[in-house]
């Protein structure tokens, strides 16, 4: 059975090893590279996990933890209504059990109990239906595109930007 929690500082090896597999893995998703990453500290991960406008929620199989989604909060005080979703990552044998839907959930259930956050975004490649799908049935909609928003090697990668209110 798979649990859904907020990482502290705690968690913080477990947390770095699976954002470096995500950058492993799955490069073009993110915007930090494993060449930069590797070289951070338990330490510096702590401090991602501990930072006041950002939560991070992992998913549990027993204590391994196979997936994670970080909410970025806006912290002046006109755009505190909204936060951006980073970093949605399943380790690949977890993939297609509703485990990135039910993080992003329990994110929601968070921001709800905080009272401030009203407005999700987030932002994902153009190319990848899959997750663009995903998030349509979360009630997320495609709100703008951002053409050649990273660069991978020598190809861009443009990303759709997608938002909902919670």
């Amino acid at each position: 059975m798979i649990r859904y929690e907020e990482l502290t500082e705690k968690d913080a090896a477990i947390y770095r090893k699976l954002r470096l597999e995500a950058l492993l893995k799955n490069p073009k998703a993110f915007a930090s590279e494993y060449a930069i990453e590797k070289d951070l500290s338990v330490a510096d991960y702590a401090g991602r996990l501990s930072r006041g406008h950002a939560i991070t929620v992992g998913a549990f199989d027993a204590d391994q933890l196979v997936g994670v989604v970080t909410l970025v909060k806006e912290t002046l005080p006109k755009m505190q209504h909204r936060a951006t979703l980073e970093a949605v990552y399943v380790t690949p044998d977890y993939r297609r059990m509703g485990i990135s839907r039910k993080m992003i959930e329990k994110l929601m259930e968070i921001a709800r109990e905080e009272g401030i956050v009203k407005k999700f975004y987030l932002y994902v490649m153009a190319a990848n239906e899959r997750a663009i799908q995903a998030y349509k049935n979360m009630g997320f909609e495609i709100y703008g595109e951002d053409r050649e928003a990273m660069r991978e090697g020598d190809a861009y990668v443009d990303e759709y930007m997608m938002a909902r209110f919670i």
